[in-house]
């Protein structure tokens, strides 16, 4: 399983926005509005893949 982002940029700060229904959900789960570096490395340790929308890129994420 994958989820989708989308990096955008908040007044200097790369934020990663969930894109899909479950990235979605774990954004609720960790009870906020973007995923944070450490939410993803935490999502990535669960086994799941993470993309970033077509239009981002790659330019931001190491979470390994």
């Amino acid at each position: 399983m994958d989820i989708t982002i989308q990096i955008k940029n908040n007044h200097g700060q790369d934020v990663a926005y969930p894109v899909c229904s479950n990235a979605k959900l774990f954004a609720e789960i960790a009870g906020t509005k973007t995923l944070t570096k450490e939410t993803l490395q935490k999502i990535r340790r669960l086994g799941i893949g993470i993309k970033l929308a077509p239009q981002d890129v790659i330019r931001w994420i190491d979470i390994e």
